[in-house]
């Protein structure tokens, strides 16, 4: 199933000149905003004619948004791409992936134990932590190879090999 995935929101404008300030989310990758694949959450096409960091977020000047005014307009408005986009070939990702393809997922251990479905990812320093709600609490799973087989799939079960009390420690 086709869905939007959100890079970043835009929360203001900038100076009179129609550029807007964009807040950086979870999915964000600076390379997609060069990228053809940039939909803003209605499924229209996003043009941006240039973009620039701005402290933690990033200035954008979108086509056809020349004025304070239309930049105004802009803001609330949801930046992104469409999952099915993702496969493409020439779509750039970081090497690691994106985290939006984890959420839903159900996680089986090597041997086939269901852990649980990841209802959330959070950011935990240089990678993501996929949040699995457990008997206990939380589960964490660090996305790290070999504790989750890497895979590029957007369905589907994660299968994880987590060492000896991982799954104990992290819901206790």
């Amino acid at each position: 199933m086709d869905r939007f995935v959100c890079i970043g929101e835009v929360v203001k404008a900038i100076g009179l000149k129609g550029e807007v300030k964009l807040y950086p989310l979870l999915d964000f990758y600076e390379p997609l905003l060069d990228s053809d694949y940039l939909v803003w959450q209605d499924g229209s096409r996003a043009i941006l004619k240039a973009h620039r960091q701005a402290g933690t977020c990033y200035a954008l000047k979108c086509a056809d948004v020349n004025d304070r005014n239309a930049a105004e307009r802009m803001t609330g408005r949801e930046l992104g791409f469409m999952s099915s986009s993702y496969q493409a070939e020439d779509f750039d990702r970081p090497d690691a992936g994106l985290p939006f393809r984890y959420l839903g997922r159900e996680v089986h251990t090597v041997d086939g134990q269901v852990i649980g479905t990841v209802e959330e990812v959070r950011v935990g320093g240089a990678l993501y932590l996929l949040v699995v709600p457990g008997e206990s609490g939380e589960i964490l799973i660090p996305t790290v190879e070999p504790i989750l087989r890497f895979d590029e799939e957007l369905e589907g079960p994660l299968v994880i090999d987590p060492p000896e009390g991982l799954l104990d420690v992290q819901s206790g």
